[in-house]
């Protein structure tokens, strides 16, 4: 008896959880009109040679994170944005690049500031490298 009930107390949450999924890819389906993410993160920057800024213990001043963004009218259109943020009480200056190239964005983050930096945008490129110059 006991078998019997827990077999189907299983059976239960077998169907609560396909119902739960179907629901939330249809819900995906209406809000977006694709399963494909708008965002692709990318790896850190490529070492550079400039100088790191660093705060009083020692850490790293900056926070880099960067990520491929696709347009939501033309998914093929892909902006290249690298997001700083300063967690230090001095303004630093940077200059983002693509890795090997003379294809900069200046930016100036005050203290305890971020600074999302569009780096560019191009027709299906989602993967892109890029450095960071502290001044």
């Amino acid at each position: 008896m006991t078998f019997n009930l827990s077999l189907r107390i299983a059976a239960c949450i077998f169907t609560v959880a396909l119902i739960i999924a179907t629901e939330k890819r249809e819900v995906l389906a209406q809000t977006s009109g694709s399963t494909t993410p708008r965002l692709t993160m990318q790896g850190g920057a490529d070492p550079s040679n400039s100088p790191i800024a660093r705060d009083a213990l020692g850490r790293p001043c900056l926070n880099v994170e960067a990520a491929a963004r696709a347009h939501i009218v033309n998914s093929s259109l892909i902006d290249h944005v690298v997001s700083v943020k300063n967690n230090c009480s001095r303004t630093i200056k940077i200059k983002v690049c693509y890795t090997n190239s003379e294809r900069c964005t200046d930016a100036v983050l005050g203290s305890y500031g971020r600074s999302d930096v569009i780096l560019g945008t191009m027709t299906g490129v989602k993967i892109f490298r890029y450095s960071i110059l502290q001044k």
